[in-house]
């Protein structure tokens, strides 16, 4: 059977909402043959009506993926997975400062972010290499070119998803499996709407004397922040920017997109990463005095 009569099949995790339904809606209307998992709370509707077919699949229990690798293994047969896109994420329950997001919400953001992305990788690696030329697309973010206050945890987290993704490129590399990872900017998703509601929800979370040290310092940066959000892309363009990688013959080693991201791009390409981190710590009024 030749590559342009062969069944895709693609498993997109986080598909419940946000940037996964996004994608899987998306990659359906492509015609690709689309599984598309979400929590048992979310429901499997509007995955349907998309052509994606729903899958209960809970990244942070070991037996729900075994489960969801058993039923595409029985469905997709020999033709194997062509495509896994890791979406399924957390970012609000570890949000905060470092020194005052507690080690259990760090914990909870790093089982869902860093190790559901391991387990679903080393559960559904047996069913790409069946295929043969598979593709999995990891999505970090641009969180990890500016960390910035609050999204502490959950860059470090996308970092770890940087880190996968490379090491896969090389492991994989004999088996013809190609790795990217995506960086998305701010996006419009269930995941950081209402802001300001859960901004002030993580200053509630945070120790009293964390508050009263650092509420004054970053207040006008969490403000401009807040602007950004403002203007977010909504998760349709990043989406695209998926599927372009997956339409790729070679996928770079990752691919950066959304609203104002190619420019700080070219200025940490043209400037330098210090030059480049003065000049966002001024215009987020970070430096010592403002």
């Amino acid at each position: 059977m030749s590559d342009a009569t062969r069944k895709r099949f693609a498993l997109v995790t986080g598909a419940g909402t946000g940037l996964g339904f996004a994608t899987a809606k998306l990659m359906a209307s492509k015609g690709w043959e689309v599984y598309g998992t979400h929590l048992a709370s979310q429901s499997p509707d509007e995955l349907r009506q998309c052509g994606v077919v729903p899958v209960v699949m809970d990244v942070t229990d070991e037996s729900s993926v075994k489960d969801g690798c058993a039923r595409l293994s029985k469905e997709v047969g020999d033709a194997g997975l062509a495509t896994l896109v890791n979406v399924a994420a957390l970012a609000e329950i570890a949000g905060g400062v470092i020194e005052g997001v507690s080690m259990d919400r760090i914990k909870a953001l790093f089982e869902v972010n860093v190790f559901g992305t391991l387990r679903v990788v080393q559960t559904f690696l047996p069913l790409l290499r069946a295929y043969g030329p598979a593709k999995i697309v990891n999505v970090s973010s641009t969180a990890t070119r500016i960390p910035v206050p609050f999204t502490g945890i959950y860059s470090i987290s996308k970092f770890a998803i940087m880190g996968i993704t490379n090491a896969l490129r090389f492991e994989q590399a004999p088996f013809g499996i190609q790795v990217t990872s995506i960086e998305p900017g701010a996006m419009d998703t269930p995941m950081t709407a209402n802001h300001q509601v859960n901004l002030e929800k993580t200053w509630s979370r945070m120790p009293p004397h964390v508050r009263e040290l650092y509420r004054p310092k970053l207040g006008p940066t969490l403000a401009a922040m807040r602007d950004g959000l403002e203007k977010a892309d909504p998760p349709e363009v990043l989406a695209k920017l998926i599927y372009k990688a997956l339409r790729a013959k070679k996928m770079k080693m990752r691919y950066v997109g959304g609203r104002g991201t190619s420019g700080l791009v070219i200025m940490q390409n043209l400037l330098g990463e210090n030059l480049s981190e003065s000049i966002v710590k001024s215009a987020l009024k970070l430096n010592p005095g403002t």
